[in-house]
């Protein structure tokens, strides 16, 4: 058989290969549905972006959208494309997060993302970090958003909750953080006001401190567990506090044992882009380090000696 027509040698090479950014628009207008969103996300003009789509379904020979009154409907072909599309949008962006972490220098500070609650822990002990991990220098981001570590947002996470099961990711949970109601020494239990959580933050911490309280009124709702620590220490009430925290302030008595619904399980997460930095597998050593020293504190019990601390 001869060779095909120079013409339809091109158009097949269209078809098996269509251009990285003819991709990337399509996808952007697949995941937003409306040619004006894509086009305010990709930095385009309307008209630009809906040239760009007629040209490549003119390109493939393939209609991938259906097009209705202010938004874009995909079709099952288009459905079954859209989703290959957002593999590639996740390699592109696996591959620019590598490219950041590989310019990265290892004299670059490693940045960890955590809870309120562990952050506090983290900065008590934010010198023993550096310390350990050679003197490099950290930064602690307080915030209850999932940054993500594949996109860069941070090297390090501290989590207590779901952990990644992405391709990438790497886990191990280091710890146990338990809370407990307390109460300042010179202050009647009885009669103090309680501070509660809000259910948006837990609803296992508020629904204990409600059966506590059995019936008295709540005085306030306060998320963060270090303003509720300070609502203990300086206005007298009752609430829950991270026992590493009112343990350590003499001036505050347990009123009961942690519960264990309450308590979370503490987990260690990096991912592949960042372990590329010495400093960053530094940094993960000596979290390991800490939490495994600090298993008791966590955990509210009394400190033993540091051997029987140790994980196993």
């Amino acid at each position: 058989m001869g060779q095909p027509p120079p013409s339809q040698a091109r158009r097949h090479s269209d078809l098996v290969s269509p251009g990285w950014d003819d991709i990337g628009i399509f996808h952007t207008i697949a995941t937003s549905g409306a040619l004006a969103v894509a086009a305010a996300q990709l930095g385009l003009s309307d008209a630009t972006v809906a040239r760009r789509l007629k040209a490549f379904e003119a390109r493939l020979g393939l209609q991938l959208f259906r097009r209705a009154a202010n938004r874009l409907i995909l079709t099952g072909l288009g459905q079954a494309l859209a989703q290959d599309a957002s593999e590639v949008a996740a390699a592109a962006e696996r591959f620019a997060s590598r490219a950041r972490a590989a310019r990265a220098s290892d004299s670059a500070p490693v940045r960890i993302t955590a809870t309120t609650s562990i952050s506090l822990f983290l900065t008590m002990h934010a010198t023993t970090i550096s310390a350990a991990a050679g003197g490099i220098e950290i930064v602690i981001i307080s915030t209850r958003d999932k940054l993500d570590l594949a996109r860069g947002d941070a090297d390090i996470a501290l989590r207590m909750s779901k952990v990644p099961e992405q391709q990438g990711y790497f886990a191990q949970k280091i710890g146990r953080l338990v809370q407990a109601l307390y109460v300042r020494r010179d202050i009647d239990p009885a009669t103090a006001p309680i501070i509660s959580v809000s259910r948006d933050v837990s609803s296992r911490i508020e629904e204990h401190i409600l059966e506590w309280a059995a019936g008295r009124p709540v005085a306030a709702r306060v998320g963060d567990s270090a303003a509720r620590y300070e609502s203990v220490r300086s206005a007298g009430a009752v609430s829950m506090v991270p026992c590493f925290m009112g343990d350590a302030d003499e001036t505050l008595i347990r009123l009961q044992p942690p519960p264990d619904r309450t308590a979370d399980e503490i987990f260690l997460v990096s991912h592949e882009v960042s372990r590329q930095r010495p400093a960053v597998l530094a940094v993960l050593g000596a979290l390991r380090e800490l939490f495994r020293n600090n298993r008791a504190r966590l955990n509210g019990q009394p400190a033993p000696d540091l051997d029987s601390a140790r994980l196993p």
